[in-house]
C-alpha cells in the first residue's frame, strides 16, 4: 500500500509497478496491483474508521495475496517461465 494525494494515487501505484518491473520484479497478477481512495476527506484520526467499513478493500488485499501465493507457487512447480528467460538483454546494466 501506498498513500497519495485525491488525484495521485494511479499515478503512484504506476510509478511503483513500473519501478519494480524495471529492476526485474514481475507484478503476480493483475489482481496485485490496485488503487483506491478511502476518507480521503476525513481527518486521519477518524480514517480507519472508514477503512474498517469498506470490506471490499478487505476482498482487494487478500486476492493480491492469493495472486502473489498462486505465482510463487507456479515459479516453485517449473510451471511458470518468465516471457524473457532465456533471452540475452544486449545493454547489461
Amino acid at each position: 500500500m501506498a498513500h497519495g494525494d485525491s488525484q495521485g494515487h494511479e499515478d503512484l501505484r504506476r510509478a511503483l509497478s513500473q519501478w519494480l518491473t524495471d529492476i526485474g520484479i514481475s507484478q503476480a497478477g493483475d489482481s496485485a496491483a490496485f488503487d483506491s481512495v478511502i476518507g480521503y476527506y476525513e481527518p486521519y484520526a477518524t480514517s480507519h474508521d472508514k477503512l474498517d467499513a469498506a470490506p471490499d478493500i478487505f476482498t482487494e488485499v487478500e486476492n493480491a495475496a492469493r495472486s502473489l501465493v498462486n505465482r510463487v507457487r507456479a515459479i516453485r512447480s517449473g510451471g511458470y517461465n518468465a516471457p524473457d528467460a532465456g533471452l540475452r538483454h544486449p545493454r547489461q546494466k
